[in-house]
């Protein structure tokens, strides 16, 4: 019998000891792949490096709707330079957009916050190196008719990377996922593509990155330079940032109106007979949870029946979440429904939100063209603004009997201060489009609640930035309808689907044929232009009527 026992007790004991043999055989393969994708690639004796190129890169979740791609400028210069010793990188960009240069410049270290640090880890050498000191697994897969050795590691207990590695023992993609304060748990990838040899040194000269499916930047790499000198000094970070989302300062407009500014973004709460509510929650959680204390020290004992969401664009739905959870109904254009149904319902492991930890269920209604809340007292009308460069489901808020409307990034005045450009400025064909949409729909107003800008602004302030005088406003409310013409189907098509890898400047700088055009356009489907034939006909048309040779 006590032999039996003892029996049963060595099987026990080796059964338990199996994972931890799995894990360490893991261990060792993980290391022993690494180690031949180190010597592949180069990065045995790599210090540092220095690459340039250009491309394109996006304004992240600013696409004017949400089913298509995020938009895309021109990236005239590009120059990376990272440190592995100190986990340091800086990249300095030129970006071109509305015709001007734009200088921006990234600085990543050991001790950066996580939204901006993951891009270190994200590129090859950086997920090498991680790899190799955080006790990385590896499985095979074959993906597409090819087979992988699929690298995982871990960083601070938290963050997982996910890269393949091709038959040539170079990485090929790279997977992460970060904090979105709109779509939760983020999905990150990172393409790598067309290797070259840099000094002994294998090297990408195409990278793509992705963010929620969308590109973010595609980079072609024309120069590396391995163990360059480097010395990556970041700028102290700016003051007040934190301070100027959770600050609210409160101006009443009218008996129960409140714009409540702070910061880059603003919103307005307006008091109705038993509830409130609140036009736009924008950036996060942070700056929605200060609004929310300032709207119950205004009004107390009143609950914030509605949250209206301007539009969809991640700045201005950042802190709708924070609404859902205080028990408010999300008021939205129709075009984001769907959207916003998957946004409320996405994991978010990473950066569990007050949402998250309550799992209250999002209530989401909708404005087509228009809609209006009233308790008999007071109106609050919402309208789309038709035909509008900036969004397709971009809303006004509009108070009659107070004379208010209320818009953001359609219409944003100038600080009192602010120095005068150098020559007349264009005029933002926004601001253009909004004068036709409160013509058309004949709004009698005299007070402008920009949700971005220095403050409030008048009727009289929004035609001088057309450069037009102001109209008699029993002219406009007496005159016929005005049409708002939408963009052409052939228009929607090149300000959607073109654009997801390239501005329009150099579809604006061709005046070719149909043959020319043809072949374009197949050569973009070649690169990955989503056309069906339909589409390909009537955008076809299209850039032969407005680019042909004779236009």
């Amino acid at each position: 019998m006590l032999k039996k026992y003892a029996a049963v007790s060595v099987l026990a004991c080796l059964l338990g000891a199996i994972p931890a043999i799995i894990v360490a055989q893991d261990a060792v393969a993980a290391k022993t792949l690494l180690t031949s994708v180190a010597k592949a690639m180069g990065a045995e004796s790599l210090r540092t490096i220095q690459f340039s190129g250009m491309g394109s890169n996006s304004g992240i979740g600013q696409n004017i709707n949400p089913k298509v791609a995020w938009p895309v400028v021109r990236v005239k210069t590009y120059i990376r330079e990272m440190d592995f010793a100190a986990t340091a990188s800086h990249v300095q960009l030129v970006r071109v957009q509305g015709g001007t240069d734009q200088t921006q410049n990234e600085y990543i270290s050991s001790d950066s916050p996580w939204d901006i640090q993951f891009e270190y880890w994200l590129s090859p050498f950086g997920f090498i190196k991680g790899a190799m000191a955080n006790n990385a697994s590896v499985k095979s897969e074959t993906i597409a008719g090819s087979k992988y050795n699929v690298v995982t590691f871990t960083l601070q207990n938290k963050y997982k990377f996910v890269g393949f590695i091709n038959d040539q023992n170079l990485v090929e993609r790279i997977q992460t996922w970060i904090d979105n304060d709109v779509v939760g748990d983020m999905l990150v990838e990172a393409w790598y593509s067309q290797y070259k040899d840099f000094g002994g040194v294998k090297f990408p000269t195409m990278i793509v990155e992705k963010q929620a499916g969308f590109p973010v930047l595609i980079l072609s790499v024309s120069d590396v330079k391995p163990n360059a000198a480097v010395n990556i000094q970041a700028p102290p970070a700016p003051a007040g940032t934190t301070t100027g989302t959770l600050s609210v300062q409160t101006e009443k407009v009218a008996d129960g109106v409140f714009y409540l500014k702070g910061g880059t973004h603003h919103s307005v709460a307006v008091e109705f007979g038993d509830h409130i509510a609140v036009i736009e929650g924008p950036l996060n959680e942070q700056r929605s949870l200060a609004v929310i204390a300032e709207v119950k020290k205004l009004i107390p004992n009143t609950p914030i029946r509605y949250l209206v969401n301007t539009h969809h664009h991640f700045d201005h739905s950042g802190g709708l979440r924070t609404y859902v959870d205080e028990g408010a109904t999300i008021v939205t254009h129709e075009i984001n429904k769907e959207f916003y149904d998957k946004a409320f319902s996405a994991p978010r492991t990473l950066n569990p939100d007050r949402l998250a930890r309550s799992q209250k269920k999002a209530t989401v209604e909708t404005v087509g063209d228009k809609k209006v809340l009233s308790d008999g007292t007071r109106t609050l009308e919402l309208h789309l603004i038709k035909g509008n460069p900036h969004n397709d489901g971009i809303l006004l808020a509009f108070l009659p009997k107070e004379k208010t409307l209320i818009e953001v990034d359609v219409y944003t005045p100038a600080a009192a201060n602010a120095a005068a450009p150098p020559a007349a400025p264009a005029v933002n064909r926004n601001t253009t489009n909004l004068v036709e949409n409160v013509e058309r729909l004949k709004l009698d107003f005299e007070k402008i609640l920009p949700l971005h800008g220095p403050g409030a602004v008048t009727r009289a302030d929004l035609y001088a930035a057309i450069g037009k005088p102001v109209p008699d406003i029993m002219a406009i409310l007496s005159a016929k309808p005005v049409q708002v013409v939408a963009a052409s189907p052939g228009k929607q098509l090149l300000d959607t689907i073109c654009t997801t890898c390239h501005n329009l400047n150099r579809v604006q700088a061709k005046h070719v044929n149909l043959a020319d055009w043809q072949t374009i356009v197949e050569r973009m489907k070649g690169k990955g232009a989503e056309l069906s034939d339909d589409d390909t006909s009537t955008l076809l048309d299209y850039l032969v009527k407005t680019y042909g040779p004779d236009k």
